[in-house]
């Protein structure tokens, strides 16, 4: 869908412009793995069995000319409106500087049984941060994905947190169970940072598991508990949460 996705930012969909980002992260060392692309479609009310018929037969098209690109497709399960976001890994900035040949025959597909069903669509960028996430890759079909706004005064201090509490409950022998991204694009409402928190299915999001917090004050005491939490959340200007479900149909994970 490299060129699914190239054609319909090229299209009159209401695209937001983005601006790159100076994370508050950069003046520190930190540990940047892949980027990742991420595009949200918002679905025209009724359309969404039009589009996901698109999808899949763009997605047809694109095998049967051996395209090598591949992606995931999640859908929103909250919020409003009936919302997808595709999002493709990268290892560099220099593969959008690619052409995907494979799909080029595909673009008709996209313009006639894609495009008219899309209310809008958003496209950003994102880093992985290496240092404070999980070092599998992400497996499951459910995620819940926090997304966090920072503000200009205190903003720096959030990531600060987030790594010594990880290298606290390491320290209790717990494993990153997240996987933290940085954007490097942003439009006004945009986040700063967000973390996945994947899920095999909905069944696995009733298993409790001990908190984070709970495992910091465990190991480190109530005061210093109390110093992070009072950190983190000075840090913040707002914070959201949603959770996704792959849609498998209009996927595809792996060549």
């Amino acid at each position: 869908m490299k060129t699914l996705l190239n054609y319909l930012l090229k299209t009159s969909l209401g695209i937001a412009l983005f601006t790159i980002l100076i994370p508050f992260a950069v003046a520190q060392e930190v540990l940047r793995g892949p980027l990742v692309s991420m595009t949200e479609f918002t679905v025209k009310p009724g359309h969404e069995m039009q589009f996901r018929e698109g999808v899949k037969a763009w997605k047809a098209c694109y095998l049967e000319n051996n395209g090598d690109w591949t992606w995931n497709m999640w859908s929103r399960q909250q919020g409003e409106g009936n919302v997808y976001v595709l999002a493709s890994q990268m290892l560099n900035w220099a593969e959008m500087d690619k052409t995907d040949e494979q799909g080029k025959n595909c673009q008709l597909l996209a313009m006639n049984m894609i495009n008219p069903h899309i209310e809008k669509a958003t496209n950003h960028i994102s880093q992985l941060q290496l240092d404070v996430s999980n070092a599998n890759p992400l497996d499951g079909e459910i995620i819940q994905v926090g997304l966090y706004k920072v503000n200009p005064t205190n903003g720096y201090k959030m990531m600060e947190v987030v790594k010594e509490v990880e290298a606290i409950r390491k320290k209790a022998g717990k494993d990153i169970r997240g996987y933290w991204y940085t954007w490097l694009t942003a439009d006004p409402e945009s986040p700063n940072y967000h973390v996945i928190t994947a899920y095999k299915d909905f069944a696995a999001m009733d298993i409790v598991q001990e908190g984070v917090w709970e495992t910091v004050e465990k190991e480190a005491g109530k005061t210093k508990r109390d110093e992070l939490q009072a950190a983190f959340r000075s840090a913040l200007e707002s914070s959201w949460s949603y959770v996704y479900k792959l849609d498998k149909e209009i996927s595809r994970t792996s060549k």
